[in-house]
């Protein structure tokens, strides 16, 4: 298979790019604020959110926003069973306008180093001169009756899931007002965004928090033929968002991600889940990589995850509202929407559904809400099968660990580089497997 190229136009200037016929397999053009409708990139919802709270990024902050949004285009829209000659790694080049592109050109081998870890595609960045010099993209507040009605110098990443709905409990319980991120493409978690968003509201009264609600989509048309919906480009358009926000707030803020101990490694389960199934979306490593962009960019934000040492159980035993917690719907699921049936609920069976289930099983609290699949079916989940297939490879890991513990070792140095020491991320990483094994000890696998 050959490269791809996905050129970024920007304004109403751009006429974008072209190519000779053979120098590509495939090119496809997509726009931001250039036609102003569904066949943009859409940002205007977070543009208006910015406004109403009177957050004014520099123009380097939303070249960062142009940079992820064409990215997320890329990964979203080009199919790896179609594109890639191993089904997975991919030649992807992205030709994005900026306002500074001398300032980008230095970025390019940390940003194509983050693109790789993130995706496992190979990615070549080619920055232009936005072809309007006097365009800015950062929104400039018309809103006489809005702004900020709190200071704050944190940000806290908002998916709707359990852990970030901890992670934003947490702080409003030690007296820190944060700002909350979220983003969404669809229906299927922006619900219980909303959901957590209320909960919120309802408990904490005057001290809730502000909520960004970050509608960024790829337009429907499939600019390559089709979609690829394995996402793992999505981590950097959702840093980039909360980054945006976070440097808008202070010279010095913080952009907290809340994430589990286990999921933020994602060890591959076996040898087979290397690819589609092992994300790197809150990796310490790219954490650490992030940061350093951030750092070079100027912009005074710090990525910190509370979590990384904490299983999903001990998030759940040790917050500070941990009713709260439990009265309040979130999503974990990894797949939550069935669209033949319009149900949008747990699956039950997944990594991320399993971890849940084994959360409440360790606190000896009770998960009130929905999920589609009962694990614990008498009948047995087909191994041969997506029902089965995630405890069975729980089960392999977990007897791989007891019989040979120097394999965690070995598989968490494998996630990518983490220091020197790794005790401590071998140790949660123990503890989780410890919770998950209570758990479906009992699961039959036929």
């Amino acid at each position: 298979m050959g490269k791809l190229a996905l050129v970024t136009k920007v304004g109403t200037t751009d006429p974008g790019l072209s190519f000779p016929e053979g120098v590509y397999e495939a090119s496809a053009n997509v726009s931001i604020l250039h036609n102003e409708d569904k066949s943009d990139i859409s940002i205007g919802r977070f543009l208006t959110a910015l406004k109403k709270l009177r957050l004014e990024p520099t123009e380097r902050m939303m070249d960062l926003l142009v940079i992820a949004v064409s990215m997320y285009s890329a990964d979203t829209r080009i199919n790896r069973k179609d594109f890639a000659e191993d089904s997975w790694t991919r030649m992807i080049d992205l030709y994005i306008p900026v306002e500074d592109p001398d300032f980008w050109n230095g970025q390019v081998g940390l940003l194509q180093k983050i693109f790789r870890f993130l995706t496992g595609d190979i990615w070549n960045i080619t920055f232009r001169n936005r072809t309007d010099p006097d365009q800015t993209l950062s929104p400039r507040s018309t809103y006489s009756k809005y702004g900020m009605p709190y200071e704050t110098d944190t940000v806290c990443l908002f998916s709707g899931g359990m852990d970030s709905f901890i992670g934003a409990v947490d702080l409003l319980e030690n007296g820190i007002r944060p700002l909350l991120v979220g983003h969404a493409k669809s229906n299927d978690v922006s619900k219980y965004q909303r959901i957590c968003g209320e909960a919120l509201d309802s408990h904490y009264g005057d001290q809730t928090p502000e909520r960004i609600y970050a509608f960024v989509r790829t337009p429907k048309e499939d600019l390559f033929g089709d979609s690829e919906n394995t996402e793992r480009g999505r981590s950097f358009l959702f840093l980039a968002l909360g980054a945006i926000c976070a440097a808008s707030l202070s010279d010095s803020s913080t952009l907290v991600v809340p994430e589990n101990g286990i999921i933020s490694l994602n060890i591959p389960l076996t040898p087979l889940r290397v690819g589609s199934h092992s994300t790197r979306t809150t990796h310490p490593h790219y954490f650490s990589l992030m940061h350093t962009l951030f750092n070079n960019m100027g912009s005074g934000v710090t990525i910190f995850n509370p979590y990384q040492f904490k299983t999903k159980g001990e998030m759940l035993k040790e917050c500070l509202n941990q009713q709260l917690v439990v009265d309040t719907e979130t999503m974990s699921c990894s797949h939550p929407f069935v669209w033949r049936s319009k149900i949008n609920a747990h699956c039950g069976y997944c990594v991320p559904c399993i971890i849940r289930q084994a959360a409440f099983h360790a606190s000896g609290l009770q998960d009130k809400f929905v999920y589609r699949n009962d694990i614990f079916d008498e009948q047995g989940l087909d191994i041969k099968t997506s029902k089965g297939a995630d405890a069975l490879a729980f089960k392999y890991m977990i007897e791989k660990v007891k019989k040979k513990p120097d394999y965690l070792y070995a598989s968490i140095r494998n996630t990518g580089p983490l220091g020197n020491d790794v005790s401590g991320f071998v140790d949660v990483y123990r503890r989780a497997l410890d919770e998950v094994d209570s758990l479906i000890n009992s699961v039959k696998l036929v």
